[in-house]
C-alpha cells in the first residue's frame, strides 16, 4: 500500500498524537505530526504548551536526516509567522521533506492558507483535507474560537434519570457515581475557564478546581461568575485566590460597595452590558472577552436558569449530560426549567455525538449548536 493510500490512517496517528497536548497546549492548539518515510514512520511529536517547540519541529528533530525526501502528516497547517517560536513553514523547507498533508487549514488570521501557499510556491506537494472531520473535532474549540471570535461553550449537567438536577429540597450531591465525577474533571482540565452563575455560586459555594483529573493543566482553569447584581459575598471558595484565579463578571447595576468588596478580595472585576434577554448580563458578550483573553473552550457548570438561558440564546455549542442511578421524582428541579415550548417542532433538536457506561452512570454528548465549517 503506498503512503497515499496511507494518508488516512497516518493523519489519525497525527491526531492522537496532538490529543497529548490537549490539556497543557491552550492558548495555543494541541496539534500532532508524523514523519513518513518509505511507508515507515520515521518521527513524531506533538505541541506540548506555550513557548516549547512545535508538533512539526519535535517530528522534525526526531527524524533527522530521515526527513529529506519524506511525507510530513500534520493536524493543522504550519504556522507561517514569528511568536513564541520561529515559522514552522521554514522547518519544514528546512527539512527538505518532499510532500506535506494537513488536516485543515488553521483559521487564524495569521495563517489562513498562508503557510499552505508557501509550501506550494517552494515546490512542495500539499494536500489539504486528508481526515479533516476527525481533526475538526479534535480541534473545534480552537477552530470555533478563531473563526467567531467567542469562546466555545462547554456545558456539564449530572441528572436522574427522570432528567432532575437536585431533589425537591435542593440537595444534589450526589446524583452520579463517583467514577462519572472523575471523568467530569477531565472536561475541567481541557478548559481554561468554568463559568456559573452567582446562585450556584452562593447556595453550592463550588471551588471549580481541577482535583481527580489524570492529567492536571499547567494552571487552574480561570473561575467565571456571573454576578449582576452583586450577590456573592465572603467567605467563598470563590474568592480565595490561593485556589485558582477567579473574574466576576457583573454590571452597572451592581453597586460599588460590592465591587470593591470584591476586588479587595483580589478578583478580577468586569463589567459587561446588562442582558437584553432577562438573565441580567450579556453573556455571548462575556464569551467575546474570555476568547479575547485566550480561553478557547469555557465549562459551563451552571444551574438551571443559567442553562436555560444559553440554551435559548442558541449559545451551547456542546452538551454533555452525566444521568446517574436516581429517580427524583416530580418535586425535583428540571434541568431546563425556565425553558417552556408549546410543540415538538419549537423544541431544540440536538444531535448525539457519544454515548458511554461510567460506573453506574451514562454520560451522553450533545451537539447542540451548528459548528462553523471547515
Amino acid at each position: 500500500m503506498t503512503e497515499h493510500l496511507d494518508d488516512h490512517t497516518f493523519m489519525c496517528r497525527a491526531i492522537d498524537l496532538g490529543e497529548l497536548g490537549r490539556v497543557t497546549a491552550p492558548p495555543n492548539p494541541w496539534v500532532g505530526c508524523i514523519v513518513v518515510k518509505e511507508g515507515k514512520v520515521v518521527g513524531e511529536g506533538f505541541h506540548e504548551a506555550p513557548g516549547k517547540p512545535h508538533a512539526e519541529i519535535n517530528a522534525l528533530q526526531q527524524a533527522g536526516d530521515g526527513a529529506e525526501g519524506a511525507t510530513l502528516y500534520v493536524t493543522l497547517e504550519p504556522c507561517i509567522h514569528h511568536g513564541r517560536t520561529p515559522p514552522c513553514v521554514d522547518a519544514l523547507l528546512q527539512s527538505k521533506v518532499s510532500r506535506v498533508v494537513i488536516g485543515i487549514e488553521d483559521p487564524d488570521g495569521n495563517v489562513r492558507g498562508q503557510g499552505i501557499a508557501k509550501l506550494r510556491e517552494a515546490g512542495l506537494e500539499v494536500d489539504v483535507g486528508v481526515a479533516a472531520e476527525k481533526v475538526l473535532e479534535s480541534l473545534i474549540p480552537y477552530s470555533y474560537q478563531r473563526k467567531t471570535g467567542k469562546s466555545y461553550c462547554l456545558a456539564k449537567a449530572a441528572v436522574s434519570i427522570d432528567g432532575r438536577i437536585a431533589a425537591a429540597d435542593g440537595t444534589s450531591q450526589w446524583i452520579t457515581c463517583t467514577e462519572a465525577r472523575a471523568d467530569a474533571h477531565q472536561l475541567r482540565a481541557e478548559s481554561q475557564a468554568i463559568l456559573i452563575g452567582s446562585r450556584t455560586a452562593v447556595i453550592d459555594k463550588p471551588k471549580l478546581t481541577v482535583r481527580d483529573a489524570p492529567e492536571m493543566p499547567r494552571v487552574q482553569p480561570l473561575r467565571v461568575v456571573l454576578d449582576p447584581s452583586g450577590s456573592l459575598r465572603p467567605p467563598s471558595p470563590l474568592l480565595d485566590l490561593s485556589l485558582a484565579p477567579t473574574l466576576i463578571a457583573t454590571t452597572d447595576q451592581c453597586p460599588h460597595e460590592i465591587q470593591e468588596l470584591w476586588t479587595d478580595t483580589g478578583v478580577e472585576v468586569c463589567l459587561f452590558s446588562p442582558s437584553k434577554h432577562g438573565y441580567g448580563i450579556d453573556i455571548e458578550e462575556v464569551l467575546q472577552f474570555l476568547a479575547s483573553r485566550g480561553v478557547l473552550q469555557v465549562l459551563v457548570e451552571g444551574g438551571a436558569k443559567l442553562l436555560s438561558h444559553l440554551t435559548e440564546e442558541a449559545l451551547i455549542n456542546r452538551l454533555v449530560l452525566y444521568v446517574g442511578p436516581r429517580i427524583l421524582g416530580k418535586n425535583g428541579l428540571p434541568l431546563f426549567s425556565e425553558l417552556s415550548y408549546s410543540s415538538i417542532s419549537e423544541a431544540p433538536q440536538l444531535h448525539l455525538l457519544s454515548s458511554k457506561q461510567i460506573g453506574d452512570s451514562v454520560r451522553l454528548d450533545y451537539v447542540v449548536s451548528v459548528q462553523p465549517s471547515t
